[in-house]
């Protein structure tokens, strides 16, 4: 899984209870690096972005992935009001709105049948 937000604080925490359930998370608190790691070769089954994010927000940074071949599904997580509509709109297939509750994040993970678990911890 990659999770893309310019909040690192947020991106450590969720990271980390992620992590604690079995899950391998990439993070990037810019974009543009999220981007290159993509275009270099790396191939999360799941993406989490941010919209509103410095230099490329989620959408554009989406729209980038995908030209590097990026097949995964992708999630919006924002604030936004307009989180649905924009989601849909740009692409994206499931929307998170923030502030979320670590129980939302799992039932969503859930739902896309893509995303595995690493054996470990936490496993159940």
């Amino acid at each position: 899984m990659l999770m893309v937000d310019d909040e690192f604080d947020l991106l450590e925490i969720v990271a980390s209870l992620l992590e604690t359930e079995g899950f391998q998370v990439s993070v990037y608190d810019d974009p543009r690096s999220a981007v290159a790691a993509v275009c270099d070769g790396l191939t999360p089954d799941l993406v989490m972005l941010d919209f509103r994010m410095p230099w490329l927000n989620g959408s554009e940074t989406l729209k980038q992935m995908r030209g590097c071949g990026l097949t995964a599904p992708a999630v919006l997580v924002s604030a936004m009001a307009s989180l649905a509509a924009e989601s849909a709109a740009a692409g994206f297939d499931d929307a998170l709105s923030k502030p979320f509750e670590i129980d939302e994040l799992a039932r969503l993970l859930r739902r896309l049948p893509s995303v595995t678990r690493a054996p470990g911890p936490g496993m159940a």
